[in-house]
């Protein structure tokens, strides 16, 4: 039996109890990925991490993220937690890097505020990668009435920047009255998709650029309450529905406020030429809990 340390984090909000929560194994060393996966279905949460040495000198960690279903290829709100939880176990601030399966991800981390806040800019830039499902399957998967998703400018589409999701838009009032319908989901399942974001315009808060919501039951994610690896994506599936004006456009993007648990993702992007050249996407995290796991 090894002993394992482990650290609680709430993501996306600058107090407990609300935001996304995840676990990090501050040390996975011996671990398979079957054994990574079993203590993830302990933990259940929308995501575990597992931090390891680098794979490449100068980097700080290699870290695998893992949903209750399987292996993430990327997710935002573990790369924002395990970022900040490193960066207290060792005592760092400021830059990092982390290795994750699709890339090596920069981390600015800031532990000098009322909640430590990281910041990560994706290597992935986003981008269509394939034919989205027919609006009429979408609303039928989250109980949403004929013709409440735009099919328009906005219509649906399925957009990746290192984990793809399908994107759809509809009213405040829809994306808030939304309720996911597994049966039907089903019919919406693509390979190589997380989920399906529903987004909107405006928010809770004055402030809010979109209020989304993320359904991805197959990843065994019924909703979740802030998807970082979906904002990442968000940015492509609105330059591909709208002109965006170049430079650098600053985005609060909230989401989790139907399950109670009110999240906060900050985005920064980059236009050139109509086209987003960089996406960074950052938010607060509360440490909550601290522990061993005995495995």
């Amino acid at each position: 039996m090894t002993r394992y340390d482990y650290e609680t984090l709430d993501v996306f909000t600058d107090r407990k109890f609300a935001g996304n929560q995840l676990a990090v194994i501050m040390d996975a060393r011996g671990l398979t990925t079957a054994d990574m996966l079993t203590i993830t279905r302990e933990f259940n949460y929308s995501e575990t991490t597992f931090v390891l040495p680098p794979e490449q000198p100068g980097n700080t960690a290699r870290v695998r993220i893992f949903t209750l279903g399987y292996e993430m290829p990327f997710a935002g709100h573990p790369t924002v937690g395990t970022a900040i939880a490193i960066a207290r176990a060792r005592k760092l601030t400021g830059a990092l890097t982390l290795e994750l399966n699709t890339g090596v991800f920069p981390v600015r981390v800031d532990l000098d505020r009322r909640a430590p806040f990281a910041e990560f800019q994706n290597p992935n830039l986003p981008k269509e990668t394939g034919a989205a499902p027919d609006a009429a399957l979408i609303e039928a998967a989250l109980s949403l009435p004929k013709g409440a998703i735009d099919i328009g400018a906005h219509s649906p589409r399925i957009v990746g920047a290192g984990a793809n999701f399908v994107y759809a838009k509809a009213s405040l009032d829809g994306v808030r009255g939304a309720k996911l319908n597994s049966a039907a989901f089903d019919a919406v399942a693509i390979e190589q998709t997380i989920g399906v974001l529903l987004y909107a315009e405006g928010g809770e808060a004055k402030d809010a650029s979109y209020h989304v919501r993320m359904f991805a039951p197959n990843a065994g994610i019924p909703e979740d309450p802030a998807t970082g690896g979906a904002a990442a994506a968000l940015p492509g599936q609105i330059a591909l529905s709208q002109k965006l004006d170049d430079g650098e456009h600053r985005w609060v993007i909230e989401q989790g406020f139907e399950m109670g648990r009110p999240s906060r993702i900050h985005a920064r992007v980059e236009i050139s030429a109509g086209a987003v050249k960089s996406v960074r996407i950052g938010g607060d995290a509360v440490p909550l809990m601290k522990g061993q796991l005995d495995f």
